[in-house]
This record gives structure tokens, sequence and C-alpha cells, in this order.
């Protein structure tokens, strides 16, 4: 619904002069664009056309009310954003941007310098001895980096643009983040989208201190707000899309053993804020000159693989049971070796599942409430009794369950770092790699009997 039909008065509010070069008859009812206002007092002011139409409290049921004329408790900043001070009566009009557009206004200028920066970016990657090593690592590791390197180095070169622009910007004499853990942090990007048959040995040339790049986070001294900001416009510190591209090279140099296909696939850079390098003089043996001093690699996070099975009340077990027990499900007070028999079965469970998994954790009402070894496993009646030993005071009992799902029976990677620690597993970030598979319907004494597949 357009305004001017929607809302005829306000429409008529619009500054004719200051609004130059949007045209006016096209704006929306919900159009969050920033434009000038002009009351029959003559106050004028900026708002969205959102704003202008809204029932606010402060507009005293006067829907075409004006902030100067009814002067609520309001602080007005220059972008026309403002912000309301109930234990005020007075009426401020600021110089200055509110916080946000200042931050936005901030990673434009960011974003404006990042060209500039490529020059300072390659030679920061000629000069850089982790750079160097982790090429060299990848040329002998990975088995298509020629086909891939391009756009890892663009990848590259792209980062560390940001940083020296963000020093061009801030006026600072460096980088804010040390080389070793930027370069590290792409690393680990890079690493994410590479095979996974290569990323264990790629490891080791990452250095200790890399840092980690988020969907709205810069590692060094940046607030979370300029990672918005730059998402904001349209700036990925992930670039999502790499992973895909690398892929599809790969797969494309796979099926070029068996039969010629044409040139690699294109990779469409625009739109995603690659500054423009290629045309840049190289020196890629500088770095590789150089000597790594103290350089100590960053240790790949330890994973321990688990098989989770929830156990419902207690109740009597059937008189067949394969197990000779008299009770299956959980009890308050039962001796260890009691609930380990009503823990590691009878479960519908897949035999490779079971064997590549080193603990199983019973858990009731979302708790663990033992964690056992895993030796072996027999067959009962078509599902799966697991052989063990109970873990005595082993630092995950207590915890919450780190392969929350709704089924029964689970089966995934938690972090090894929780177990040894015994810190509380955090949900988001125990699952480390692969996919939590929910596995088989489970016998009768679980609490659900339903399916399904998660993908963290």
């Amino acid at each position: 619904m357009r305004f001017k039909d929607e809302h005829p008065e306000l429409f008529r509010q619009l500054h004719r002069t200051r609004n130059m070069g949007v045209d006016l008859d096209l704006i929306t009812n919900s159009s969050h664009e920033m434009l000038w206002w002009r009351c029959p007092f003559g106050h004028e002011w900026r708002e969205t056309p959102l704003q202008r139409r809204s029932h606010a409290t402060w507009k005293k049921g006067d829907l075409h009310a004006c902030l100067y004329c009814v002067a609520p408790g309001c602080l007005v900043y220059s972008c026309g954003h403002r912000r309301f001070r109930r234990s005020e009566s007075t009426f401020r009009v600021l110089a200055h941007p509110c916080d946000k557009c200042e931050i936005t206004e901030h990673a434009q200028l960011i974003l404006a310098a990042l060209d500039d920066s490529a020059g300072a970016a390659v030679h920061l990657l000629d000069e850089s001895p982790f750079y160097a090593l982790f090429c060299g690592k990848a040329a002998e590791a990975v088995e298509w980096w020629e086909e891939i390197f391009p756009l890892v180095e663009a990848y590259f070169v792209r980062m560390v643009s940001v940083y020296a622009a963000i020093a061009t910007v801030e006026h600072r004499p460096t980088l804010s983040e040390p080389t070793s853990s930027l370069l590290g942090a792409c690393m680990l990007r890079i690493l994410d989208a590479l095979p996974q048959d290569c990323r264990e040995e790629m490891h080791s040339a990452v250095p200790e201190d890399a840092g980690q790049f988020h969907s709205t986070y810069l590692p060094g001294r940046h607030t979370v707000e300029l990672g918005w900001a730059l998402k904001k416009l349209g700036f990925d510190i992930l670039d999502t899309p790499l992973q895909d591209d690398i892929e599809r090279r790969v797969q494309f140099c796979e099926r070029q053993r068996f039969s010629a296909t044409g040139e690699l696939p294109p990779v469409n850079l625009a739109d995603r804020h690659y500054p423009a390098f290629i045309h840049l003089p190289r020196d890629r043996e500088a770095g590789a000159l150089s000597e790594l001093r103290r350089f100590r690699p960053k240790q790949p996070p330890p994973r321990v693989t688990a098989v989770r099975v929830t156990l419902g009340e207690s109740s009597p077990a059937d008189t067949d049971d394969p197990l000779g027990r008299t009770h299956v499900g959980y009890a308050r007070d039962l001796p260890l070796q009691e609930l380990w028999e009503r823990g590691r079965g009878v479960w519908k469970l897949r035999a490779d599942h079971v064997a590549a998994s080193t603990i199983v954790l019973v858990v009731y009402d979302k708790t663990i409430v033992l964690v056992a070894s895993i030796t072996g496993l027999t067959l009962h009646r078509g599902g799966l009794a697991i052989l063990g030993e109970p873990l005595t005071d082993h630092p995950l009992i207590g915890r919450p369950d780190p392969l929350h799902t709704p089924n029964p029976l689970a089966y995934g990677v938690i972090n090894g770092e929780v177990e040894r620690s015994g810190r509380e597993p955090d949900p988001q970030r125990a699952l480390v790699s692969g996919a939590v598979r929910t596995l088989h319907p489970p016998h009768p004494q679980a609490r659900h009997a339903a399916a399904i597949s998660r993908i963290p």
C-alpha cells in the first residue's frame, strides 16, 4: 500500500525540498527509508514512514503529532533515530548520529578503503613465514591444491585487507591483530572448506594463537557491533560461498580423471568484497626464506565419539528379558552395576555406531546419570546390548546431555576437553564435527519411539 493513498495528511508533511532524489509517490507504508518531515508549525525532523504512521505512546492518540510540538523527553540524533527518556521533559536535537549509524558509517569507510589496502595485504602475505608454511604444507597434503589455491589466496587477501583498512581508517600504526593470529584464523576457515581427509595433517601448519572468525565477529580489539555493521553492508566475514566454490572445483577435478569436461567452473566474486590484487607484483619466495621462530602448531580439539541412550522411569522387565533383568529404566539410589545393567541394553542400535564409539552416555531427564566404556556388544532379538564397564566419578556425570536430540538414541562427537575438564558442555559447542545421527527406533523401555535425523 502506498503511503500517499493510506495517509494523505501525513504525506503532505513530507518535506519537498530536503527529500530531493526520492520518488515520494512510490513510498510504501512499511518503508524504513529515513525521510525529512515538516509539520504545519515549521518544525523539521527525520523519520521513516513506518515510524511516522505508528501509534506511539508519545503521540497521545494524535497520529499526526510532531515530536517538537508534543515535546516528549527525547534525544533526536542527526541520523534521525531517537531515544525517549520518560524521566525527562526536555527535547534535544543532537549534531551527531546514534551509535548504530556511527558504527555503520565506520564500516562503510573500512569497505571503501578495502581496494587500496590490497597492496599492504599482498606484501604481508609475501613476507609471512606462516603463510608460506601453510601453502607449502597444503601443496603436499591437498591433492588439487593448484586448482583451489587462487580461491584460497583471494580469501587471505580479502581478510588481511580488511584489517589493513581498519588500521588506515582508525589511524593505527599496525594491524589490530597479530599476524599469526589473523592468518591462523584464515587458515582455520580454509580448513573447514577442505576435504576431511587432509584437515588433520594441515592442522600442523596453523599457529597456536590462531584467532577465530564468526559470522559477525572479527578477532582482535573490535566489538561485535562492527561485525554486525559489516554484515549489514553485505560483507560476509566467513564468506560462506567459499566452501561451495572449493567443493565445485574439487568435484570438477575428480571428474577429470575419467572424462574431459572443459574448463574449471567460473567463480563470481562480485559483491563479495574481494579487492583486486592480481595486477600487483608478487614475491612468494620471501616468506619461505624466513625462519619460523618459536612456532607452535595449534592442536586440533580432542574429540570423543559417543553413543547416548535414554532411560525412562523404572518398570518391570519382560518375563523373557534377554539379559535376565527384573526391572528396566531409571530409579534413584540404584547400585552402579544395576544401573549399568539397565542402561546397556537392549537397544536397536547400529552395530557400526557402537563400534565407532568409545563411551556410552546413559541419560535420564536430559542429565547424564552414567558413563561407561565400550568393549563390545551382543545381539539379542534384533537388538544390541553393549559390553563395557561403568566409569566411576566421570566428569560428565550430572552434566546436561551434550547430544541433545528429542530421540532416545543418538550417536555423535563431543568435545574431549569437556570430558577431561569437567566443564559444563555448551550444546552449541559440544558438537564439533559431523552430524548427530539418531538411530533406529529403540526397545520399548525408551521414552520415545520416533526417530529423526538432526544436523547441528
